[in-house]
């Protein structure tokens, strides 16, 4: 008698940034190995981002449908957009019907899924824009950027 596990995939392997601009970046990664009764449907991309609120919290961001297929042990790679003179790290998930993989950040050699985008020049004018009195030698200039 043999027992079969079925459950959440195994987690992606391999995730590097291979390339990182002021607007996009190119994330790769490894299709997991294992688990055939269950095929992966898709892969969830989170990460950190150093201009948010709360820069280490982990967000959701975009989903990766997987084309009908490809193998275990196949190359990935999503595009994503992303703003001028930020850090982000990413993170990898894999999704099958009986759950999602555990998360993973890093190449095989350990190295972490980071881009820090360059400066870019400001697309539009900024709106908005208001001059508040702070201390006596302080003047604050606030306003929104699209």
């Amino acid at each position: 008698m043999s027992l079969l596990y079925a459950g959440p995939p195994e987690p992606p392997r391999d995730l590097r940034v291979s390339d990182c601009t002021s607007h996009f970046v190119e994330l790769t990664w490894i299709r997991p190995t294992g688990n055939d009764d269950s095929p992966i449907i898709e892969y969830i991309v989170y990460y950190t981002n150093s201009s948010a609120e709360d820069p280490d919290e982990v967000v959701e961001g975009e989903n990766v449908t997987v084309k009908e297929g490809l193998t275990p042990g196949s190359p990935m790679r999503a595009i994503l957009l992303v703003k001028p003179w930020v850090r982000y790290q990413f993170y990898v998930a894999a999704r099958n019907a009986l759950g999602t993989s555990e998360k993973t950040n890093q190449s095989t050699d350990g190295t972490p899924a980071v881009c820090s985008t360059p400066p870019a020049a400001p697309t539009s004018n900024p709106e908005d824009v208001c001059v508040r009195l702070g201390p006596s030698d302080e003047l604050i200039i606030v306003w929104k950027v699209r």
